[in-house]
C-alpha cells in the first residue's frame, strides 16, 4: 500500500549481500520514494517484524543461515508479518516447490535468476494490489456475516441443488428451536407443513433468480408458523447456494384475521344490526346514519343526515331529551328516557338512546347515539299495566285471596285479601311453596300434593280443590282453591294463578245439614223398627180383646201388657223427642 508520503516501504529478507544490492538496484528503478530495510538472517527478520509490521512487502530469500527448515520459515515470516504480502525469492527452479509455498500463504514466488526490475516491481505491485482485494473481500464477508448473524429475522444459505442447509442465523434457531447442529443435518424440505408441490415447482422454475413465496413451516415443537420467504441465489463457498430471508407473518396474519372479524362485527352491529347508530355533531345534526335504520325506521340514511335530531323527536318529549342531555358535559356516556321518535311512515315509535360523547375523539369530533326501537316492549307494558289495573280492581272488588305462584323463582305473590282471611301480618308472611304447603291440614295435605301433580306431569291447566289452611291464630279455615296455569314456550308450568276463597261458613252449615240428616235418618230407623214392635203389639192385643171378649180368661194380663207396651212407646217417643230438640 502506497504511504501518504509516497514511499515504498519494502522488508527485504536476504543473507547475501549481492543479492541485496541487486534487489535494491531493481526498485530504485521503479521507484523515486523508496524504503528498503534489510534482515540478514531469520532472527534479524523476526526481530523486527514482532517491532512493526508496517511494510508494504516482504521478499523473503528461502536461503538463511540461521533456519534449514523452508517451511517453518515461510510460516513464521507469514504469521509475523501480521497480513503484509509475502514475495519468496529463490534460487529453486523446482516448480512444485514454487506452487508448493504459494500454498503455504505466500502471495508470489519469484526465480532470482529471472528476476528483473520490471518483474520485481510487477510482483509487489500485484501483490499489494491483491492483498487489498482480499482486504475488501474479508470486510464485506465480515460484514455479511455481521449482518447474516446479528439480523432480526430468520435467515439460511442452502444448497441449490438439495436445499440442504449451509448456514443459519440465530434468529432461525430461536425461531425454528433447532440447535444449528440438527439444522446442519435437514433441508428446508423438513421445515414444510404442506403444499410441497407448489414450493417445489417454485423453487425449480427460479432456480437461477430471486423469488418470494408464502409457505407454512413447523417447528420442532410442531407450531405452525406462516412464512413470507424472500430467496436469492448465490454462490457460497464455491457451492451454488441460496440465501433466504423468511419473515414470520403468523401474527400479522392473526391480526388480520382479528380485524376481519371485527369488521364483520362491525358490518353486523352498525349495518345490519338491531340498533340504530349515528354521529351528532355539536348542532344536534346528524353527521352519520347507520344503514340498518333502513330496516328500523323505513327510510334510507340519506335522508337523514344532515338533519337536526329534534326534527324527528316527538313535541311532548323534547324537553325531557334536552333536560338530560345537558348533562353530557360532566359525564362520557349517558342513558336517555325513553322517547317518542317519527319513522320514514310519519308513525311514532319509541326509542330508547344511549349517548357517549366522543366529541375529543378525531375520529369521531361527535356525541354516538346507540338507539333502539322499543315500541312492542312500550305497548307490552301498557296492556300489563292495564293487565295490573284490572287485577287490582278484581283483587280490591272479591273478598277472595289472589295469588300468584312463579314456579320457577318458587315465589308467591298474595292479594291484600290475605291479612283478613288468615290474619298473618307481613313479617309472618312468606313467599315459598313450602311455607304455604306447611299450612295445610295434615288430613288435607297428601290429597292435595297429589291433585296437584296434575299440573306438573300431567299438564292440567285448571285445578280446583277444597282443603284446610291454618290462620296466623291456629285455626283452620276451609278454602276453596282455584288455580289456573300459564305455561311456557316448551309447554311447562310457568305461573299459576289461583284464586281462594274462604267457605268456612258454608262448610259448617253443610255439616249442621249433613249432621241433621244423619238424626233424621235414625229417627226414621227407630220409627220404622223400634216404634213398630210396641204399637203391633198393642194392635195385636186390642184386637184380640175385641174379638175373644167373652171366651178371655185373663183379661187382667192383657190390659197389662197392653199398658207396658205403651209405656215403651212413650219411651220411644219422648226419646226422639229429646234427639230432635238437641240437633234444632
Amino acid at each position: 500500500m502506497t504511504k501518504n508520503s509516497g514511499e515504498l516501504k519494502i522488508l527485504v529478507i536476504e543473507d547475501n549481500p549481492g543479492d541485496f544490492m541487486l534487489i535494491e538496484d531493481y526498485l530504485s528503478e521503479e521507484h523515486h520514494a523508496l524504503e528498503i530495510q534489510r534482515a540478514e538472517n531469520f532472527k534479524i527478520a523476526k526481530t523486527i517484524l514482532q517491532k512493526t509490521s508496517d511494510f508494504d512487502t516482504v521478499l523473503l530469500d528461502l536461503s538463511l543461515p540461521d533456519i534449514n527448515n523452508t517451511e517453518l520459515l515461510v510460516k513464521d515470516i507469514l504469521a509475523f508479518s501480521n497480513g503484509t504480502p509475502v514475495v519468496v525469492l529463490t534460487g529453486y527452479t523446482n516448480k512444485d516447490y514454487g506452487v508448493k509455498t504459494l500454498s503455504w500463504g505466500v502471495s508470489d514466488y519469484l526465480l532470482k535468476d529471472e528476476i528483473n526490475a520490471s518483474i520485481l516491481s510487477k510482483s509487489i505491485h500485484y501483490s499489494m494490489e491483491r492483498r487489498k482485494v482480499q482486504h475488501q473481500l474479508y470486510e464485506s464477508e465480515e460484514k455479511y456475516r455481521t449482518l447474516f448473524d446479528s439480523s432480526p429475522l430468520p435467515m439460511w444459505v442452502l444448497d441449490r441443488n438439495t436445499l440442504e442447509f449451509l448456514s443459519v442465523n440465530q434468529a432461525a434457531i430461536n425461531l425454528y428451536e433447532y440447535t444449528r447442529e440438527e439444522f446442519m443435518q435437514m433441508s428446508v424440505r423438513d421445515l414444510w407443513a404442506d403444499d410441497e408441490a407448489r414450493i417445489e415447482e417454485t423453487v425449480e422454475e427460479n432456480f437461477h433468480d430471486f423469488f418470494t413465496l408464502k409457505v407454512r413451516h413447523y417447528t420442532k415443537s410442531k407450531n405452525l408458523l406462516y412464512i413470507d420467504v424472500q430467496s436469492n441465489p448465490i454462490l457460497f463457498g464455491g457451492r451454488e447456494a441460496r440465501v433466504t430471508q423468511a419473515h414470520n407473518i403468523t401474527e400479522k396474519l392473526k391480526a388480520e384475521e382479528k380485524l376481519r372479524h371485527s369488521q364483520e362485527r362491525f358490518k353486523a352491529l352498525v349495518q345490519d344490526g338491531s340498533d340504530l347508530i349515528s354521529i351528532i355533531d355539536q348542532n344536534f345534526h346528524y353527521a352519520y346514519v347507520s344503514p340498518s335504520v333502513k330496516n328500523i325506521l323505513g327510510v334510507d340514511p340519506e335522508k337523514i343526515e344532515g338533519r337536526n335530531v329534534f326534527d324527528f323527536i316527538h313535541r311532548e318529549d323534547r324537553d325531557k331529551i334536552e333536560g338530560k342531555i345537558q348533562y353530557l358535559g360532566s359525564r362520557k356516556s349517558y342513558q336517555l328516557p325513553s322517547y317518542r321518535y317519527k319513522d320514514g311512515k310519519g308513525e311514532w315509535r319509541w326509542f330508547e338512546t344511549i349517548i357517549s360523547d366522543l366529541r375529543d375523539d378525531p375520529a369521531v369530533k361527535g356525541l354516538i347515539a346507540n338507539s333502539r326501537d322499543i315500541t312492542k316492549a312500550k305497548v307490552q307494558e301498557q296492556q300489563l299495566r292495564e293487565s295490573l289495573e284490572r287485577y287490582d280492581i278484581v283483587a280490591k272488588a272479591t273478598s277472595d285471596l289472589i295469588t300468584d305462584f312463579d314456579v320457577k323463582k318458587n315465589e308467591f305473590q298474595y292479594s291484600n285479601a290475605i291479612y283478613d282471611i288468615f290474619g298473618y301480618s307481613q313479617e309472618e308472611l312468606e313467599t315459598s311453596k313450602e311455607w304455604w304447603q306447611d299450612r295445610i291440614h295434615p288430613e288435607d295435605k297428601p290429597r292435595v300434593i297429589e291433585a296437584a301433580k296434575g299440573i306438573y306431569e300431567r299438564g292440567q291447566k285448571i285445578l280446583g280443590i277444597e282443603y284446610r289452611f291454618k290462620c296466623a291464630n291456629g285455626e283452620y279455615k276451609y278454602i276453596l282453591d282455584r288455580s289456573y296455569v300459564i305455561t311456557d314456550a316448551t309447554g311447562k308450568p310457568s305461573r299459576i294463578i289461583g284464586s281462594m276463597q274462604d267457605i268456612t261458613e258454608r262448610r259448617k252449615y253443610i255439616n249442621a245439614i249433613e249432621r241433621s240428616n244423619e238424626r233424621l235418618r235414625e229417627i226414621a230407623w227407630t220409627q220404622s223398627h223400634v216404634v213398630r214392635a210396641p204399637l203391633a203389639r198393642i194392635m195385636g192385643l186390642i184386637e184380640l180383646l175385641k174379638n175373644q171378649r167373652n171366651n178371655l180368661d185373663n183379661i187382667e194380663e192383657i190390659i197389662d201388657n197392653i199398658l207396658n207396651s205403651s209405656e215403651e212407646l212413650d219411651k220411644v217417643i219422648r226419646k226422639i223427642t229429646i234427639k230432635t230438640e238437641e240437633e234444632f
